[in-house]
C-alpha cells in the first residue's frame, strides 16, 4: 500500500508544474498478451482452467529533463493505460482496468521497466447464490497493479516500433469485501506492439 501511494504521488507531481509551451513527444502502444494465472493460493486452483488473454493500450508522454526528477530517473515516460483481460474461466469472468503508469529505461533505453496502479472492473464477482465459486474477487471493483519488462525498439520506420517482454497483473479488492484471495497473471509474451510517435505542442505545468 505504501508503494502504491508513493507511485500515485509521483504521478500527480508530474502534472502540478508552471505553465509553458514546449515541444513534446508521445507514443501510443498496443499489446496483445497471453499468460497463466499463478497458483499463489490453493484455494484458487479450481479457477485456473485456461490461459488468460488480453489487450494493453497505453498513452505515454516522454520527458526531457525540464524538471530535476526527470534526469534523476533517466527520463522516464508517464501516462495512462487501459487493459482488457479474459480470465478464461467462467467464474472469474473478464476484467477491464485503467491505470496511471511510469516506464523507466535501462541499457541505452533498450530495456523498459513499467509499473502501473489503477482500478479494475470485474464482470462476474463472487455471489453467494449465483457465483460462490469465485472466491478470488469479492467485489465488482478491484485494485490492480501491473509490472512489466520489455525489450523495445522505437521509431524503426516512420514512427513505428516494436517491443516484446513479460509481466504480471495483480487484481485484489484489498480485503474491503470477502472473499479476496485475488489473482496474479503472469503474461509470458506480448506479441503485437505498435508505436505511433508524434510531436505535439502542449501546455504543461511546471
Amino acid at each position: 500500500m505504501k508503494f502504491s501511494i508513493q507511485l500515485v504521488l509521483l504521478f500527480f507531481s508530474t502534472l502540478m508544474l508552471s505553465q509553458q509551451n514546449e515541444m513534446k513527444y508521445f507514443s501510443l502502444d498496443v499489446d496483445y498478451f497471453y499468460g497463466s494465472i499463478i497458483e499463489h493460493n490453493r484455494d484458487i486452483s479450481h479457477l485456473i482452467t485456461g490461459h488468460p488473454t488480453g489487450l494493453i493500450v497505453s498513452y505515454n508522454r516522454k520527458t526531457y529533463g525540464f524538471s530535476e526528477w526527470e534526469g534523476r530517473y533517466n527520463y522516464p515516460d508517464w501516462g495512462f493505460t487501459f487493459t482488457y483481460q479474459d480470465m478464461k474461466n467462467q467464474f472469474l469472468g473478464e476484467n477491464y482496468a485503467v491505470y496511471g503508469h511510469y516506464n523507466f529505461y535501462f541499457l541505452k533505453r533498450s530495456l523498459v521497466f513499467g509499473m502501473g496502479q489503477g482500478i479494475a472492473y470485474n464482470t462476474n464477482p463472487y455471489d453467494p447464490e449465483t457465483n460462490y465459486q469465485n472466491n478470488a474477487y469479492g467485489s465488482r471493483f478491484l485494485s490492480s497493479t501491473y509490472l512489466r519488462f520489455n525489450y523495445v525498439k522505437e521509431n524503426l520506420f516512420k514512427g513505428l516500433g516494436v517491443h516484446a517482454g513479460l509481466g504480471v497483473i495483480h487484481y485484489s479488492n484489498a480485503n474491503l469485501k470477502a472473499p479476496n484471495t485475488s489473482t496474479n497473471t503472469l503474461f509470458l509474451m506480448q506479441v503485437l506492439v505498435i508505436y505511433l510517435m508524434s510531436k505535439v505542442i502542449l501546455n504543461i505545468y511546471q
